[in-house]
Protein backbone atom coordinates (compact mmCIF):
# COMPACT_ATOMS: atom_id res chain seq x y z
CA UNK A 1 0.00 0.00 0.00
CA UNK A 2 1.49 3.16 -0.82
CA UNK A 3 2.08 5.88 1.37
CA UNK A 4 0.79 9.33 0.99
CA UNK A 5 2.49 12.62 2.31
CA UNK A 6 0.15 15.42 3.97
CA UNK A 7 2.55 18.26 4.69
CA UNK A 8 2.37 20.03 7.31
CA UNK A 9 -1.51 20.57 7.33
CA UNK A 10 -2.07 17.70 9.44
CA UNK A 11 -4.10 14.34 9.26
CA UNK A 12 -7.23 13.24 8.68
CA UNK A 13 -9.08 9.91 7.79
CA UNK A 14 -10.35 9.49 4.54
CA UNK A 15 -11.20 5.83 3.53
CA UNK A 16 -10.71 4.74 -0.55
CA UNK A 17 -12.07 1.59 -1.83
CA UNK A 18 -11.06 0.34 -5.05
CA UNK A 19 -12.71 -1.94 -7.04
CA UNK A 20 -11.40 -3.58 -9.68
CA UNK A 21 -12.30 -6.95 -10.62
CA UNK A 22 -12.10 -9.40 -7.76
CA UNK A 23 -9.67 -7.28 -5.85
CA UNK A 24 -10.46 -4.71 -3.17
CA UNK A 25 -7.54 -1.97 -1.72
CA UNK A 26 -8.26 0.20 0.84
CA UNK A 27 -6.19 3.36 1.78
CA UNK A 28 -6.52 4.92 5.32
CA UNK A 29 -5.23 8.56 6.10
CA UNK A 30 -5.64 10.12 9.02
CA UNK A 31 -6.06 14.15 8.29
CA UNK A 32 -9.47 15.77 10.65
CA UNK A 33 -8.65 19.35 9.00
CA UNK A 34 -9.45 19.02 5.82
CA UNK A 35 -12.94 17.80 3.84
CA UNK A 36 -12.08 15.04 1.01
CA UNK A 37 -14.83 13.89 -0.81
CA UNK A 38 -14.22 12.28 -4.08
CA UNK A 39 -15.53 9.76 -6.41
CA UNK A 40 -14.43 8.59 -9.92
CA UNK A 41 -15.26 6.20 -12.35
CA UNK A 42 -13.84 4.81 -14.86
CA UNK A 43 -14.75 2.04 -17.48
CA UNK A 44 -12.13 -0.31 -15.61
CA UNK A 45 -12.72 0.97 -11.98
CA UNK A 46 -14.65 2.28 -8.93
CA UNK A 47 -12.81 4.60 -6.51
CA UNK A 48 -15.06 6.03 -3.46
CA UNK A 49 -14.08 8.07 -0.59
CA UNK A 50 -15.87 8.17 2.56
CA UNK A 51 -14.52 11.10 4.98
CA UNK A 52 -14.83 11.56 8.70
CA UNK A 53 -13.37 15.08 9.41
CA UNK A 54 -13.01 16.67 12.77
CA UNK A 55 -15.98 18.67 13.06
CA UNK A 56 -18.29 15.55 12.13
CA UNK A 57 -16.09 13.46 15.06
CA UNK A 58 -16.57 15.96 17.38
CA UNK A 59 -20.44 16.45 16.83
CA UNK A 60 -21.04 12.35 16.71
CA UNK A 61 -19.30 12.37 20.31
CA UNK A 62 -21.40 15.25 21.59
CA UNK A 63 -24.24 13.70 20.10
CA UNK A 64 -23.23 10.10 21.35
CA UNK A 65 -23.99 11.98 24.67
CA UNK A 66 -27.56 11.14 24.12
CA UNK A 67 -27.52 7.89 25.30
CA UNK A 68 -26.39 8.06 28.85
CA UNK A 69 -28.27 11.20 29.92
CA UNK A 70 -31.32 10.01 28.03
CA UNK A 71 -31.23 6.85 29.56
CA UNK A 72 -30.43 8.12 33.64
CA UNK A 73 -32.98 11.25 33.26
CA UNK A 74 -35.81 8.09 31.98
CA UNK A 75 -35.02 6.46 35.62
CA UNK A 76 -35.12 9.03 36.90
CA UNK A 77 -38.72 10.10 35.88
CA UNK A 78 -39.40 6.68 36.46
CA UNK A 79 -39.13 7.18 40.11
CA UNK A 80 -40.31 10.48 40.41
CA UNK A 81 -43.49 10.24 38.52
CA UNK A 82 -44.55 6.41 39.90
CA UNK A 83 -44.30 8.32 43.25
CA UNK A 84 -46.44 11.28 42.27
CA UNK A 85 -48.87 9.00 40.84
CA UNK A 86 -48.13 9.76 37.26
CA UNK A 87 -48.88 6.70 35.99
CA UNK A 88 -51.03 4.56 33.46
CA UNK A 89 -52.29 1.31 32.87
CA UNK A 90 -51.02 -1.08 29.99
CA UNK A 91 -54.26 -2.60 28.60
CA UNK A 92 -52.18 -4.84 26.58
CA UNK A 93 -51.27 -7.05 29.09
CA UNK A 94 -53.25 -9.19 31.07
CA UNK A 95 -52.67 -8.50 34.79
CA UNK A 96 -53.06 -5.21 33.53
CA UNK A 97 -49.39 -3.60 35.69
CA UNK A 98 -49.23 0.48 36.41
CA UNK A 99 -46.33 2.02 34.32
CA UNK A 100 -45.54 5.20 35.26
CA UNK A 101 -46.08 7.59 32.74
CA UNK A 102 -44.32 11.04 31.27
CA UNK A 103 -40.98 9.83 31.07
CA UNK A 104 -40.74 10.59 27.73
CA UNK A 105 -40.04 13.76 29.11
CA UNK A 106 -36.31 13.05 29.05
CA UNK A 107 -36.09 13.17 25.63
CA UNK A 108 -36.88 16.69 24.99
CA UNK A 109 -34.39 17.64 27.87
CA UNK A 110 -31.47 16.13 26.31
CA UNK A 111 -32.50 17.08 22.76
CA UNK A 112 -32.54 21.00 23.99
CA UNK A 113 -29.02 20.46 25.95
CA UNK A 114 -26.76 18.94 23.63
CA UNK A 115 -28.06 21.41 20.60
CA UNK A 116 -27.16 24.30 23.02
CA UNK A 117 -23.90 22.46 23.12
CA UNK A 118 -23.27 21.96 19.83
CA UNK A 119 -23.98 25.34 19.00
CA UNK A 120 -21.11 26.70 21.10
CA UNK A 121 -19.06 24.02 19.86
CA UNK A 122 -19.60 25.06 16.23
CA UNK A 123 -21.19 28.07 16.55
CA UNK A 124 -21.53 28.73 12.67
CA UNK A 125 -24.52 26.50 13.33
CA UNK A 126 -25.89 28.50 15.94
CA UNK A 127 -29.07 29.74 14.47
CA UNK A 128 -30.53 26.26 12.41
CA UNK A 129 -29.58 24.54 16.36
CA UNK A 130 -31.62 27.78 18.22
CA UNK A 131 -34.36 26.91 15.76
CA UNK A 132 -34.20 23.16 16.35
CA UNK A 133 -34.36 23.51 20.17
CA UNK A 134 -37.07 25.98 20.50
CA UNK A 135 -39.33 23.36 18.19
CA UNK A 136 -38.80 20.48 20.23
CA UNK A 137 -39.22 22.44 23.34
CA UNK A 138 -42.65 24.18 21.82
CA UNK A 139 -43.15 20.19 21.08
CA UNK A 140 -42.19 19.33 24.18
CA UNK A 141 -44.53 21.93 26.61
CA UNK A 142 -47.76 21.11 23.89
CA UNK A 143 -47.33 17.06 24.75
CA UNK A 144 -46.67 17.94 28.84
CA UNK A 145 -50.17 20.10 28.54
CA UNK A 146 -52.02 17.72 26.90
CA UNK A 147 -50.53 15.42 29.28
CA UNK A 148 -51.87 16.98 32.08
CA UNK A 149 -55.03 18.46 31.01
CA UNK A 150 -56.38 15.85 27.91
CA UNK A 151 -56.89 18.37 25.06
CA UNK A 152 -59.17 17.05 22.52
CA UNK A 153 -57.91 15.72 19.27
CA UNK A 154 -58.15 19.22 17.08
CA UNK A 155 -56.15 21.53 19.15
CA UNK A 156 -53.15 19.70 19.22
CA UNK A 157 -52.13 19.46 15.47
CA UNK A 158 -53.34 23.28 15.79
CA UNK A 159 -50.99 23.81 18.32
CA UNK A 160 -48.41 21.88 16.24
CA UNK A 161 -48.44 24.33 13.72
CA UNK A 162 -47.44 27.47 16.10
CA UNK A 163 -44.27 25.21 17.02
CA UNK A 164 -42.52 25.56 13.51
CA UNK A 165 -42.62 29.18 14.31
CA UNK A 166 -39.12 29.24 15.40
CA UNK A 167 -38.06 27.91 12.09
CA UNK A 168 -39.94 29.95 9.93
CA UNK A 169 -39.33 33.53 11.90
CA UNK A 170 -35.31 32.76 12.31
CA UNK A 171 -35.22 31.76 8.49
CA UNK A 172 -37.29 35.30 7.44
CA UNK A 173 -34.44 37.44 9.73
CA UNK A 174 -31.56 35.63 8.34
CA UNK A 175 -32.17 34.36 4.71
CA UNK A 176 -29.89 31.34 4.08
CA UNK A 177 -28.99 30.44 7.37
CA UNK A 178 -31.66 28.67 8.66
CA UNK A 179 -33.16 26.28 5.92
CA UNK A 180 -33.22 26.76 2.06
CA UNK A 181 -36.28 26.54 0.10
CA UNK A 182 -35.05 24.97 -2.62
CA UNK A 183 -36.65 21.69 -2.02
CA UNK A 184 -34.46 18.75 -3.64
CA UNK A 185 -35.90 15.73 -5.06
CA UNK A 186 -34.19 12.37 -5.98
CA UNK A 187 -33.10 12.23 -9.61
CA UNK A 188 -35.28 16.04 -10.51
CA UNK A 189 -32.72 18.47 -9.22
CA UNK A 190 -34.26 21.13 -6.81
CA UNK A 191 -37.38 23.31 -6.80
CA UNK A 192 -36.83 26.41 -5.77
CA UNK A 193 -40.23 27.77 -3.42
CA UNK A 194 -39.86 31.14 -1.81
CA UNK A 195 -42.95 31.32 -0.88
CA UNK A 196 -44.53 28.04 -0.18
CA UNK A 197 -41.52 26.88 1.83
CA UNK A 198 -42.40 28.55 4.94
CA UNK A 199 -45.84 27.51 4.82
CA UNK A 200 -44.80 23.88 4.45
CA UNK A 201 -42.54 24.36 7.61
CA UNK A 202 -45.86 24.63 9.79
CA UNK A 203 -47.84 21.71 8.06
CA UNK A 204 -44.06 19.97 8.28
CA UNK A 205 -43.48 19.95 11.96
CA UNK A 206 -47.27 19.29 12.42
CA UNK A 207 -47.30 16.59 10.48
CA UNK A 208 -44.48 14.70 11.95
CA UNK A 209 -45.04 15.71 15.34
CA UNK A 210 -49.20 14.31 15.54
CA UNK A 211 -48.03 11.45 13.30
CA UNK A 212 -45.41 10.23 15.46
CA UNK A 213 -47.58 10.58 18.64
CA UNK A 214 -50.77 8.24 16.76
CA UNK A 215 -48.52 5.42 16.34
CA UNK A 216 -47.08 4.54 19.79
CA UNK A 217 -49.75 1.82 20.59
CA UNK A 218 -47.61 -0.89 22.18
CA UNK A 219 -44.59 -1.18 23.63
CA UNK A 220 -41.30 0.62 22.33
CA UNK A 221 -42.90 1.09 18.95
CA UNK A 222 -42.77 4.80 19.04
CA UNK A 223 -39.17 4.80 20.27
CA UNK A 224 -37.61 1.92 18.45
CA UNK A 225 -39.21 3.09 15.05
CA UNK A 226 -37.93 6.55 15.21
CA UNK A 227 -34.51 4.78 16.26
CA UNK A 228 -34.15 2.71 13.42
CA UNK A 229 -35.20 5.80 11.37
CA UNK A 230 -32.54 7.49 11.98
CA UNK A 231 -30.25 4.71 12.01
CA UNK A 232 -30.95 4.51 8.14
CA UNK A 233 -30.31 8.41 7.43
CA UNK A 234 -27.25 9.11 9.57
CA UNK A 235 -25.74 5.51 7.57
CA UNK A 236 -26.88 7.81 4.07
CA UNK A 237 -25.90 10.81 5.74
CA UNK A 238 -22.38 9.96 6.27
CA UNK A 239 -21.62 8.06 3.13
CA UNK A 240 -23.02 11.22 1.20
CA UNK A 241 -20.70 13.34 2.90
CA UNK A 242 -23.92 15.73 4.34
CA UNK A 243 -21.93 17.94 6.54
CA UNK A 244 -22.00 18.05 10.23
CA UNK A 245 -25.76 19.96 11.02
CA UNK A 246 -27.76 16.98 9.72
CA UNK A 247 -25.60 14.70 11.12
CA UNK A 248 -25.44 15.61 14.59
CA UNK A 249 -29.23 16.37 14.54
CA UNK A 250 -30.00 12.54 13.28
CA UNK A 251 -27.64 10.82 15.53
CA UNK A 252 -28.43 12.74 19.03
CA UNK A 253 -32.20 11.82 18.05
CA UNK A 254 -31.15 8.50 17.21
CA UNK A 255 -28.91 7.63 20.71
CA UNK A 256 -31.85 9.60 22.65
CA UNK A 257 -34.70 7.49 21.31
CA UNK A 258 -32.31 4.76 22.55
CA UNK A 259 -31.41 5.80 25.82
CA UNK A 260 -35.54 5.52 26.28
CA UNK A 261 -35.96 2.66 24.16
CA UNK A 262 -34.35 0.50 27.11
CA UNK A 263 -37.07 1.02 29.59
CA UNK A 264 -39.89 1.14 27.03
CA UNK A 265 -39.26 -1.92 25.41
CA UNK A 266 -41.00 -4.65 25.86
CA UNK A 267 -42.64 -5.65 28.77
CA UNK A 268 -42.27 -1.55 28.74
CA UNK A 269 -41.34 -0.15 32.16
CA UNK A 270 -41.81 3.68 31.40
CA UNK A 271 -44.71 5.49 29.07
CA UNK A 272 -43.24 8.38 26.86
CA UNK A 273 -46.23 10.12 27.11
CA UNK A 274 -47.70 12.93 24.61
CA UNK A 275 -44.57 14.98 25.82
CA UNK A 276 -41.86 12.52 24.85
CA UNK A 277 -44.15 11.53 21.53
CA UNK A 278 -44.53 14.88 20.60
CA UNK A 279 -41.23 15.99 21.01
CA UNK A 280 -40.01 13.17 19.11
CA UNK A 281 -41.88 14.42 16.12
CA UNK A 282 -41.00 18.01 16.31
CA UNK A 283 -37.11 16.84 16.47
CA UNK A 284 -38.16 14.74 13.12
CA UNK A 285 -39.68 17.57 11.34
CA UNK A 286 -37.35 20.49 12.24
CA UNK A 287 -34.45 18.06 11.36
CA UNK A 288 -35.86 16.89 7.85
CA UNK A 289 -36.03 20.91 7.52
CA UNK A 290 -32.64 22.20 8.74
CA UNK A 291 -30.51 19.34 7.34
CA UNK A 292 -32.30 19.20 4.10
CA UNK A 293 -33.13 15.64 4.25
CA UNK A 294 -37.07 16.32 3.51
CA UNK A 295 -37.92 13.95 1.14
CA UNK A 296 -35.60 10.98 2.42
CA UNK A 297 -37.60 12.18 5.88
CA UNK A 298 -41.15 11.53 4.66
CA UNK A 299 -39.78 8.48 2.90
CA UNK A 300 -38.25 6.89 6.28
CA UNK A 301 -41.99 7.91 8.49
CA UNK A 302 -43.99 5.53 5.86
CA UNK A 303 -45.13 3.65 8.49
CA UNK A 304 -46.23 6.61 10.59
CA UNK A 305 -48.20 8.02 7.33
CA UNK A 306 -49.32 4.47 6.65
CA UNK A 307 -50.80 4.46 10.72
CA UNK A 308 -52.08 7.88 10.42
CA UNK A 309 -54.22 7.49 6.74
CA UNK A 310 -55.80 4.27 8.17
CA UNK A 311 -56.95 6.16 10.86
CA UNK A 312 -57.91 8.99 9.33
CA UNK A 313 -59.86 7.68 6.80
CA UNK A 314 -61.94 5.59 9.04
CA UNK A 315 -62.59 8.35 11.72
CA UNK A 316 -62.63 11.37 9.10
CA UNK A 317 -60.81 13.28 12.01
CA UNK A 318 -58.61 13.89 14.34
CA UNK A 319 -59.98 12.51 17.49
CA UNK A 320 -57.59 11.56 20.70
CA UNK A 321 -57.72 7.74 21.40
CA UNK A 322 -59.52 8.35 24.66
CA UNK A 323 -62.12 10.13 22.58
CA UNK A 324 -62.60 6.72 20.68
CA UNK A 325 -65.09 4.05 22.85
CA UNK A 326 -64.94 1.34 19.81
CA UNK A 327 -61.40 0.05 19.99
CA UNK A 328 -58.78 -1.18 17.37
CA UNK A 329 -57.42 -4.26 19.06
CA UNK A 330 -58.47 -6.55 22.13
CA UNK A 331 -56.85 -8.47 24.23
CA UNK A 332 -57.52 -12.28 24.70
CA UNK A 333 -57.34 -14.49 27.53
CA UNK A 334 -53.95 -15.75 26.42
CA UNK A 335 -52.77 -12.51 26.30
CA UNK A 336 -52.60 -12.64 22.62
CA UNK A 337 -53.76 -9.31 20.40
CA UNK A 338 -56.68 -9.69 18.22
CA UNK A 339 -58.67 -7.00 15.52
CA UNK A 340 -61.58 -6.30 17.10
CA UNK A 341 -64.86 -7.09 15.09
CA UNK A 342 -66.44 -4.02 15.74
CA UNK A 343 -67.38 -2.28 12.34
CA UNK A 344 -67.30 1.80 14.14
CA UNK A 345 -63.63 1.14 15.51
CA UNK A 346 -60.49 3.10 13.64
CA UNK A 347 -58.57 1.34 11.27
CA UNK A 348 -54.96 1.41 11.97
CA UNK A 349 -51.59 -0.15 11.11
CA UNK A 350 -51.60 -2.53 14.05
CA UNK A 351 -55.42 -3.62 13.34
CA UNK A 352 -54.67 -4.47 9.81
CA UNK A 353 -51.66 -6.76 10.95
CA UNK A 354 -53.40 -8.54 13.37
CA UNK A 355 -56.25 -9.11 10.68
CA UNK A 356 -57.42 -12.49 11.16
CA UNK A 357 -54.51 -13.93 12.84
CA UNK A 358 -54.46 -13.06 16.67
CA UNK A 359 -50.45 -12.06 17.88
CA UNK A 360 -48.51 -11.86 20.77
CA UNK A 361 -47.75 -8.06 21.36
CA UNK A 362 -43.61 -8.79 21.20
CA UNK A 363 -44.50 -10.23 17.71
CA UNK A 364 -46.46 -7.12 16.48
CA UNK A 365 -43.98 -4.79 17.53
CA UNK A 366 -41.13 -6.74 15.72
CA UNK A 367 -43.60 -6.83 12.43
CA UNK A 368 -43.61 -3.28 13.07
CA UNK A 369 -39.86 -2.88 13.53
CA UNK A 370 -39.33 -4.40 10.43
CA UNK A 371 -41.72 -1.82 8.16
CA UNK A 372 -39.54 0.60 9.78
CA UNK A 373 -36.63 -1.31 8.56
CA UNK A 374 -37.83 -1.56 5.56
CA UNK A 375 -38.22 2.23 5.12
CA UNK A 376 -35.28 3.41 6.46
CA UNK A 377 -33.32 1.65 3.75
CA UNK A 378 -35.33 3.62 1.14
CA UNK A 379 -34.52 6.78 2.73
CA UNK A 380 -30.79 5.62 2.97
CA UNK A 381 -31.37 5.07 -0.87
CA UNK A 382 -33.08 8.56 -1.33
CA UNK A 383 -30.19 10.58 0.25
CA UNK A 384 -27.48 8.87 -1.53
CA UNK A 385 -29.75 10.02 -5.03
CA UNK A 386 -30.66 13.94 -3.39
CA UNK A 387 -26.86 14.25 -3.04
Amino acid sequence: MPSVALGRYGWALVLNSRLSGSATAILIILRPMLDLFYRRTNRSRLLVSVVVTWDTTMALLTALLAFPLTLALTRFFMSYNLSKGISGVDVHKVDKPRIPEMCGASIPIVLVALALVESMVQPEHLLPLIAFASVVGATALVGALDDRVSMRGRYKPALALLCGLPIVILGLFNPGMVYNSTLRVPLFGGFHLPLIYPLAILVAVSVTTNTTNMLDPLNGTMAGGVAIICSGIVIGLLVSDSGTLPIFLATSLLFACLGFFYFNKYPSRAFSGNVGQLAIGGALGSMAILGRIEIATIVAMFPHIQNSFFFLSRIKRFAEHKEITAKPTRLQPDGRLASTSNPEAPLTLVRTMLAGRPAPEKDVVSSIFALFLFSSVLALTTILLTR
